[in-house]
């Protein structure tokens, strides 16, 4: 029996918080000659048409039918935008399917009716997150000739800001500016130049060298800081200990370029001069396609439209915002950015850290600082990390990077250890660099609480391999630093460490292990006055000191660094917006969309950074490797016992990391893989005849996980489908083939694939609406939308045709996991109140 039309009054008022009277009665259904909605839009319309007062309302009674109401799309949405009055931020999480349901926006003022009042969100406006830069016809050239690149120069003086969105190209061509806490020195040498007008006013010839360039990309998304470029001027005895760019030939075609806009500029007017390309070409834009929460994340909608009345400032201010594809100049006050600010303390512990590069005769000191920063969740640890990095960099050639935070990855996706020899700095987010690491360890979960030893295993060895094979330059490949002198053949390599935010209970333990083992030089402390639980305890410098004292080391150096929380719940910064799992879900689409060539080799993983990203092709669009398991030597599955009959369902459509022999790195990977040290194993196998040649699986319980002094992981893979017959596994993954031919080993652990990566985000250019031009009624693994009502009779009969699936109700019967038993870890970890 289909449900009555509901009569609801609806009271209208011009306060600024609009509160609407509903009362609900049973009526029945009557016909009219308009839809009930379109009905509703006159109505509310005639209201708004009419002069009205807070203390004065208007009162309007409209019939609703509750089904088979006959409303068009457009007329629909129409009416939801003229209700709302707002963004689409309050349309987004309605239910259009829930017709009983009261309007958000709606308050009752009867009193057996709830109460509700509109809430508009909170905007976010930070006034230093502009920048103080402000372009005019003066201070930026534009490149006028047809066929080369668009290119912007831009002359700033000492002290000004220049904060974007998006990405773009840097060349730093005269002065010195800064960004992420990196230096970027011209490589065109200023000598009191200026252009023609400066050189008839000086009576001084132009000095500039344009037969090489340094570029780097610059990548600002707003799920994090937006990057800030700043004009800086250096002394003479900082720029001596500065390491010189890697620089490259400049094209005649280019060079031209450069001299042509050089000559638009007024160069002695100008401490620091830039210039700005299009990074849109590496293809990361196409990131905010995948996952619709990541729209709008490096690109800003432009709506800089003429009036023909503007000035020469807003005229050039429109030229500059316009100018170039994927850069974005936040020029004043914006919702929901916020640019990188560095706190006073940050700088002062960077100093010390700086100043410990130099020994009393002002040269270069024999060993090299080893630095671990370290504190809770959500204090800014990463990025003063990176800040480190990159300051480093403008002293040494290399800084070794390890990474101990598995949740939050810098160069590497989730559940994952590793040792990066980092040549190139860090100008972007995590998920804007990914590397190949030197060495690593897959650990298979976002935190090391289920397997600690072998969390901790791993990090010795990353700690083993640095001092044995990393920190002094003669065990270490410099062929590709042919454009540095002999003489830096004796410098070292420092050390940072970026530790998890786990710093209660065990993880202090595990926090207390790690610094003991390395014995670091300089150790930062982030301390938060506010928050003092996720302070590091108060004992924890005192302990350190007797940690040093017993075992005979000098003393490190230890630095207070003044936390920046993100993330507050009850703030309205734009940080709130993205959940840790969000940035694991990003890291890990950027490295499964990442391109790589088959045949780059090792040292130009390593230390390249021009990075490629293909999103044309959906993952399961894409043709797969074929990996045949034979050459498997042990499969392991970390955290679950699971029967070897079933090894194959656990592995389809999984997401593994792909193993190698530590030998391997140079060999061609027949060396044997020990899962035991003192025996080797044997492997148990599935001999079931009529079966396919069995994998050689380690089960979890019998034997350890893989043995971190034997082996190193060369990347995450998706195991895409298996084919038994053939005993080959087909994957996806970004590992190039160089290093894919090397990979012996596979291992399964608690990391699962993000949903997008199943789906085909091209769907609107298919002709048929699915995945892969498979139609959605024929996708397995979706579940498909079923109202309520057919839940609760009984008729659960999926969506018809070619609709997309939405979340619904399903028996659990015919839902694969539904019975899944979850185990709860944190029992227990919150205090009770009384």
């Amino acid at each position: 029996m289909p449900p009555k039309a509901k009569k609801q009054r609806i009271v209208s008022s011009t306060s600024t918080t609009s509160t609407v009277s509903v009362t609900t009665t049973s009526a029945s259904a009557t016909s009219a000659p308009l839809s009930a909605l379109a009905a509703r839009r006159q109505k509310l319309l005639a209201v708004d048409s009419k002069a009205s007062t807070p203390e004065i309302e208007e009162h309007l009674e409209v019939d609703l039918e509750v089904d088979n109401l006959d409303v068009d799309e457009e007329e629909k949405a129409s009416l939801d935008s003229h209700e709302s009055g707002d963004d689409d931020t309050d349309s987004e999480n309605s239910d259009p399917e829930d017709d009983d349901a009261v309007d958000p926006v709606l308050a009752a003022k009867s009193p057996s009716t709830p109460q509700y009042e509109r809430r508009d969100r909170k905007q976010y406006l930070d006034p230093q997150s502009v920048s103080s830069f402000k372009p005019s016809r003066y201070n930026v050239a534009y490149s006028t000739a047809a066929g080369l690149p668009v290119m912007m120069l831009v002359g700033m003086k000492r002290g000004e800001t220049l904060v974007f969105q998006g990405c773009a190209t840097i060349i730093p061509l005269i002065g010195h500016s800064t960004v992420l806490g990196y230096t970027m020195s011209g490589t065109a040498e200023k000598r009191r130049v200026g252009s023609k007008k400066g050189a008839a006013r000086s009576g001084e010839p132009k000095e500039i060298d344009l037969s090489s360039i340094s570029s780097f990309d610059v990548f600002s998304p707003k799920t994090h800081a937006l990057a800030v470029i700043e004009a800086i001027s250096m002394a003479g005895s900082q720029r001596n200990l500065m390491v010189p760019q890697r620089t490259f030939p400049t094209s005649p075609e280019l060079r031209a370029q450069l001299e042509t806009q050089l000559a638009q500029l007024t160069l002695g007017d100008y401490d620091t001069i830039i210039a700005i390309q299009s990074a849109s070409g590496c293809g990361i834009l196409g990131i905010e396609k995948v996952v619709p929460l990541f729209k709008g994340i490096l690109s800003i909608k432009q709506n800089s439209r003429l009036r023909g009345n503007e000035d020469d400032e807003r005229l050039a201010q429109i030229r500059f915002e316009s100018s170039l594809s994927g850069f974005h100049p936040i020029l004043e006050p914006t919702d929901g950015i916020a640019a990188l600010q560095v706190p006073a303390t940050w700088k002062d512990a960077m100093q010390v850290l700086i100043n410990a590069t130099v020994d009393e005769n002002g040269g270069r000191v024999k060993r090299p600082p080893v630095s671990v920063v370290c504190g809770g969740k959500k204090m800014g640890k990463s990025t003063f990390s990176r800040l480190i990095l990159n300051r480093m960099l403008n002293r040494y050639r290399k800084v070794a990077f390890i990474e101990c935070d598995i949740g939050q990855s810098e160069f590497t996706p989730v559940g994952m250890v590793a040792l990066h020899v980092v040549q190139t700095p860090a100008l972007g987010a995590p998920f804007t660099h990914p590397r190949q690491p030197y060495r690593a360890f897959f650990v298979g979960n976002s935190t090391p609480r289920d397997d600690p030893d072998y969390y901790m295993a791993c990090i010795k060895e990353l700690v083993r391999t640095y001092y044995a094979e990393v920190s002094h330059t003669r065990t270490w490949d410099d062929t590709d630093d042919d454009y540095h002198s002999d003489d830096d053949e004796d410098e070292h390599i420092p050390l940072v460490i970026n530790t998890q935010g786990w710093i209660k209970g065990m993880g202090y333990d595990l926090l207390l292990q790690l610094l003991d083992y390395t014995a670091p030089s300089h150790i930062f402390g982030f301390h938060s006055p506010s928050n003092g639980e996720s302070n590091l305890p108060q004992s924890f410098f005192t302990t350190m000191k007797e940690q040093a004292h017993l075992a005979g080391r000098q003393q490190p150096s230890f630095s207070y660094v003044s936390a920046v929380v993100l993330g507050d719940e009850s703030s309205a910064s734009p940080f709130t917006k993205y959940h840790p799992a969000d940035h694991r879900a990003l890291a890990l689409l950027s490295y499964f969309y990442l391109s790589q060539e088959r045949d780059m080799d090792l040292t130009d993983l390593a230390s390249s950074d021009k990075r490629t990203w293909d999103f044309s092709q959906a993952l399961v669009v894409r043709r797969p490797w074929c990996w045949d398991w034979n050459q498997a030597k042990g499969i392991w599955v970390l955290f679950d016992q699971v029967p070897p009959s079933q090894i194959l369902h656990v592995l389809n459509a999984s997401l593994v990391a792909l193993t190698g022999d530590k030998e391997d790195r140079v060999s061609d990977g027949s060396g044997t893989l020990d899962g035991n040290q003192q025996q080797q194993p044997e492997p148990v196998t599935d001999a079931t005849p009529g079966k396919a040649v069995p994998l050689n699986y380690f089960p979890l319980g019998q034997y350890p996980p893989p043995p971190p002094e034997h082996t190193t992981c060369h990347g995450l893979a998706i195991i895409r489908s298996i084919q038994p017959s053939t005993h080959t596994l087909h994957i996806l993954t970004p590992i190039p083939l160089v290093k894919l031919r090397k990979c012996n080993g596979i291992v399964k652990g608690a990391i699962h694939m993000p949903i997008h990566a199943s789906l085909d985000h091209n769907e609107e250019n298919s002709k048929v609406p699915g995945v892969a031009g498979v139609p959605w009624k024929n996708v397995p693994y979706l579940n498909y939308e079923i109202s309520s009502s057919s839940y609760m009779n009984g008729s659960q009969s999926p969506s018809a045709g070619n609709q997309s699936p939405r979340l619904g109700f399903a028996p659990a019967s015919k839902i694969i996991g539904a019975d899944a038993k979850v185990i709860r870890k944190n029992l227990g970890r919150k205090r009770l109140q009384s």
